[in-house]
C-alpha cells in the first residue's frame, strides 16, 4: 500500500498541472485576441478624444465671439467708425483669448479691420542660434469685401477660413445696437503644427490635418515625427485608403472630418505603427509566464509540505477525537480507506451530529426574534453586507396605536397584534420583488425590496393590512407608518441606511403622515449641526456676528435710499457662515429672539452713523414668526429707535408670508401697531408662501418683495415674466411698492424697469457688503446709462 503522503502529493501535482495547463492555454488565446481589441480601443479612444476636444474648442471660440460682440466698447467703436480705435479694441479682445486672427466687418461686408499673428524667424547675434517670435500684422484683406457673405445668414458655430495658404478655425457673430446689425466680429485659431502636436500628446497617435479639394490632398499641419517611419508615399496611402481595408498591416489609422465647405473638406488623420502596441502586449506576456512558473513551483512545494503535515499528526488526532466529540468544534473529515484517517473520520462524524444540532439552535437564537420567529437586527446587518452591490429600498415600519392596545388590553394582546402584523408582512415577503423582512424589536419591522415605486409598495402593504384583526370580540384595524430610504441614492454606506429610514419614520410622527421618504434636511442631528447648535449659544456674547448691507436701487430716481441688513456669522474655526446655515437652528433652539434683537440694534446704530454723515438710508430688517409672538417685541423696537434718535420711517420690517400663517390675527394686530408707529412693512419672498389675496388685503404692508426664484429666469422663462408682471400690477393696484430681488443681469434690470417695478436688489446692483465698504459705494454711487433700463 502506497503511503498516504505519496497519494496526497500525487493528487496535488495532478491538479496543479491540469490547472496550469488550462491557465497557459487561456493566456495564449487571450494574448492573441487582445492585440486587435487594444488597437480598436486605441483608435476609438483617439477619435472620441479628438472630437470632444475639438468641439469644446469650437464652443469656447463661439461663446467668446458672441460675448465680445455684446460688449459696450465694441458697439461704440463700430458706431463711431474710428478705424485706429477699432483696431486697438479688436487687438485687446484678441489678446483675451490669444486668438491668431481677428476681423471686423461692416454690415455690407467690407473688412475694416484684420489682425493676423505670424511667426517671424530671427537669429541671435550673440549665440548664432535661430529662434521664432510672434508678430501681429494687418491682414492682406483689409478694405476688401468679405469672401463668404453667405456666412452672415448661416447658423453654424464655426467655419474654416483660408488666408494665403494658412487655415483658421473661426467664429462669426453680429454686433447689435438697438436691435440693428452695425457690424460683424470674427475671431479664429490657426490650424498649425502646434495644434497637431497638442492632439498627438493627448491621443498618442501621429496627427495630420489635411485639406481635400478636387480629388487632391494638401497637408496643412502635422505633428513632429520620425520621418524615417512615415514617408510621404505612406502618408498619402493612409489618406487615400483611411476608410478601406487596404491599409498596410504594419499601420493603424483613423480619421475625423472636421468641416466641409466650398467643395473642400478638412479632416484630421491619426495613425501609428502597429508594432508599438503589439510590443507592449509581448512585453506583458513574459512576466506572466515567469509568474505562472514560479506559482507552479511554489504550489508543488506547498503540496509536499501539506501531505507531510497530514500524515504526521494522525495518531495524536485519533486519541483526541473522543474529546472533540463531547462538544469541541472541528471540521468534518471524510476518508473511505481503512487507515488512521478512516478511524479519525468516524470519530469526527459522531461529533458532528451533536455539534450541528447545537450550532443550529444557537445560530437560530442569535439571528431570529423569539416573538415572531423573523430574522432580527443581527441578521439584518449580515444581509446588508451582501446587498452592497445592489439597488434596493428599505422600509422602516412602525405599528400605530400599539401603546393604546397595551394600556387597554394588556401586553399579551399587544404581542398577539405584533405577531398578526408579522404574519401579514410575511405574505408580502414571499413576493418576488421583496428581498428580506426583519423584526428589529417591539412593534418595528424592516422590509427590503427591489427599487420600485413608493406608492406601489405602500399600496401592497395597506392591502395586506385591510383585514380587521379580531380578539375576543374587539376589532382592531392594523395600520403602519413607513420611513423609506434608498440605496445607494441616499448613502453609499449600507450601515447608515437603517438610521436614515428611522429618521424618515420619526418625521411621520411629527407630521402625521403615514409615509415619508428620507431627505437630508430631515436629519437634524448631524455632528456638524450639533456643533453649530452648541456654538450658537456663545456666538452673540462673543461678538461673532457681523451685519452686511445690500442696496435696493430705486429705478425712478436712479439712487439708493434703501438697504437690507443681512447677518453673517464669523465662526472662529469654520470661518464665515451664511445665514441659511444657522437661522433655522436659531428658530428651533429658541435663539432667534436674541439674534433678531442683535441684528435690529446693530442696524439702528449703523443707520444713525449714516445720518451723521448726511446719508438718509432706510434699513430693512428681517423678523421671524417667533419674533411676532414675543409679548415685548413692539416695546423693544420702539425703545431702540427712540434711544438712537432714528426716524421710524427709516426702518422697514420684512416678514415672510409663512410667518403670519400660524397666528394671522395676532400678526396683523402687531404689524398694524408698527405701521401706526411709522415703520414700513414689507412682505418678503412673496409667491413662495401660503398667503391668499384675501389675507394679503388684510395685512398692513407697504411693499411686496418678489422672490428671486421668479426673477433669475426672466430672460428665458415667459411664465415667470407673466407672474412677475401680474404681481407688479396687483401690488400697484393695492397701493403697494414692489421690490424685485435676485437681479443678476442687465436684461432683468431693463425688463423690470419697463414693467414698472419700484426697487431692484441683487448682485447686478451690488453684493452684500459690510458698512465700511458700502459707505464709500453709497457716496459715489455708480451711474447707470439710460440704455441700462431699456430692453
Amino acid at each position: 500500500m502506497k503511503s498516504l503522503k505519496y497519494k496526497i502529493f500525487l493528487l496535488f501535482v495532478s491538479i496543479l498541472l491540469i490547472a496550469q495547463g488550462i491557465t497557459f492555454y487561456a493566456l495564449y488565446v487571450t494574448n492573441q485576441n487582445q492585440e486587435e481589441t487594444e488597437i480598436n480601443s486605441r483608435l476609438s479612444s483617439a477619435k472620441t478624444i479628438f472630437t470632444e476636444l475639438f468641439e469644446h474648442r469650437v464652443e469656447y471660440l463661439s461663446a467668446f465671439t458672441a460675448i465680445t460682440a455684446k460688449e459696450h466698447s465694441i458697439k461704440k467703436v463700430f458706431i463711431d467708425g474710428d478705424v485706429h480705435h477699432l483696431l486697438t479694441v479688436l487687438n485687446n479682445q484678441r489678446q483675451e483669448l490669444d486668438t491668431d486672427l481677428a476681423m471686423s466687418i461692416t454690415p455690407d461686408g467690407v473688412i475694416t479691420g484684420q489682425l493676423q499673428r505670424t511667426s517671424i524667424a530671427n537669429i541671435d547675434a550673440s549665440t548664432g542660434e535661430s529662434y521664432f517670435y510672434n508678430k501681429i500684422d494687418h491682414g492682406p484683406e483689409l478694405g476688401k469685401p468679405f469672401m463668404f457673405p453667405s456666412w452672415f445668414q448661416s447658423q453654424e458655430s464655426s467655419y474654416i477660413y483660408a488666408i494665403d495658404g494658412l487655415h483658421y478655425q473661426v467664429s462669426l457673430s453680429p454686433v447689435l445696437y438697438r436691435n440693428q446689425v452695425v457690424g460683424w466680429l470674427l475671431f479664429g485659431f490657426e490650424i498649425n503644427d502646434g495644434l497637431a502636436d497638442q492632439f498627438k500628446a493627448v491621443t498618442g497617435l501621429q496627427t495630420e490635418f489635411v485639406l481635400k479639394e478636387q480629388g487632391k490632398a494638401l497637408l496643412t499641419a502635422s505633428s513632429k515625427q520620425n520621418t524615417s517611419l512615415f514617408s510621404d508615399e505612406k502618408k498619402l496611402h493612409i489618406i487615400n485608403n483611411i476608410d478601406q481595408s487596404s491599409i498596410p498591416k504594419e499601420l493603424i489609422a483613423t480619421s475625423v472630418v472636421i468641416s466641409q465647405f466650398e467643395n473642400r473638406e478638412l479632416a484630421v488623420y491619426m495613425y501609428s505603427l502597429r508594432e508599438n502596441i503589439v510590443s507592449m502586449l509581448e512585453e506583458q506576456w513574459w512576466p506572466l509566464m515567469m509568474l505562472a512558473t514560479l506559482t507552479l513551483l511554489a504550489s508543488l512545494t506547498c503540496a509536499y509540505l501539506i501531505a507531510a503535515s497530514i500524515s504526521r499528526p494522525i495518531n495524536r488526532l485519533v486519541d483526541h477525537a473522543k474529546v472533540i466529540a463531547n462538544g469541541h468544534f472541528q471540521k468534518k473529515i471524510i476518508f473511505k480507506e481503512k487507515n488512521e484517517i478512516g478511524q479519525l473520520a468516524n470519530e469526527f462524524n459522531h461529533m458532528q451530529v451533536a455539534l450541528l444540532q447545537r450550532e443550529e439552535a444557537i445560530t437560530r437564537l442569535a439571528n431570529h426574534d423569539l416573538l415572531t420567529d423573523l430574522p432580527n437586527r443581527h441578521r439584518l446587518n449580515e444581509v446588508l453586507k451582501d446587498l452592497k452591490n445592489q439597488r434596493f429600498m428599505m422600509l422602516h415600519l412602525n405599528l400605530r396605536r400599539l401603546k393604546d392596545v397595551n394600556a387597554t388590553l394588556g401586553y399579551d394582546v399587544g404581542d398577539l397584534v405584533i405577531q398578526a402584523l408579522a404574519n401579514r408582512l410575511q405574505n408580502i415577503s414571499k413576493q418576488q420583488h421583496v428581498q428580506f423582512l426583519v423584526h428589529i424589536g417591539a412593534d418595528e419591522f424592516i422590509l427590503i425590496v427591489d427599487s420600485m415605486e413608493v406608492n406601489e409598495v405602500s399600496a401592497q402593504i395597506n392591502k395586506e393590512l385591510e383585514e380587521i384583526f379580531c380578539f375576543q370580540g374587539i376589532s382592531l384595524q392594523l395600520q403602519v407608518r413607513m420611513g423609506i430610504a434608498l440605496y445607494p441614492e441616499h448613502t453609499p454606506d449600507v450601515t447608515k441606511l437603517v438610521q436614515m429610514a428611522d429618521t424618515a419614520l420619526h418625521h411621520t410622527r411629527n407630521t402625521g403622515n403615514l409615509v415619508q421618504i428620507y431627505q437630508p434636511e430631515l436629519d437634524v442631528n448631524t455632528v456638524e449641526r450639533l456643533n453649530l447648535i452648541n456654538d450658537l449659544v456663545q456666538a452673540i456674547p462673543a461678538n461673532q456676528f457681523e451685519l452686511y448691507f445690500q442696496p435696493k436701487f430705486c429705478i425712478a430716481i436712479k439712487k439708493v435710499k434703501h438697504v437690507e441688513a443681512l447677518v453673517r456669522w464669523k465662526h472662529p474655526t469654520l470661518g464665515m457662515i451664511p445665514p441659511d446655515n444657522f437661522i433655522s437652528i436659531a428658530e428651533k433652539t429658541g435663539q432667534i429672539e436674541a439674534l433678531t434683537r442683535w441684528v435690529f440694534t446693530a442696524a439702528i446704530v449703523q443707520c444713525k452713523k449714516w445720518n451723521e454723515i448726511g446719508l438718509s438710508i432706510n434699513i430693512a430688517v428681517n423678523i421671524s414668526a417667533e419674533n411676532l409672538k414675543e409679548p415685548d417685541f413692539y416695546n423693544f423696537v420702539c425703545h431702540t429707535i427712540n434711544q438712537h434718535k432714528v426716524g421710524p420711517d427709516q426702518v422697514t420690517l420684512e416678514v415672510t408670508e409663512s410667518s403670519v400663517v400660524g397666528d394671522t390675527a395676532g400678526a396683523i394686530k402687531l404689524l398694524s401697531q408698527f405701521k401706526d408707529y411709522g415703520l414700513k412693512i414689507s412682505i418678503d419672498d412673496y409667491g413662495t408662501g401660503y398667503s391668499s389675496l384675501a389675507q394679503l388685503k388684510q395685512l398692513p404692508v407697504h411693499e411686496l418683495k418678489i422672490d428671486k426664484s421668479f426673477i433669475q429666469r426672466l430672460e428665458k422663462d415667459v411664465d415667470d415674466q407673466i407672474i412677475v408682471r401680474s404681481t407688479i400690477d396687483l401690488a400697484h393696484n393695492m397701493g403697494l411698492k414692489v421690490v424685485a430681488e435676485g437681479i443678476e443681469d442687465a436684461f432683468s434690470l431693463a425688463w423690470l424697469s419697463e414693467s414698472g417695478c419700484n426697487y431692484v436688489q441683487g448682485y447686478y446692483i451690488s453684493r452684500p457688503k459690510p458698512a465700511s465698504e458700502l459707505t464709500p459705494w453709497l457716496l459715489n454711487l455708480p451711474r447707470f446709462e439710460q440704455s441700462d433700463f431699456q430692453i
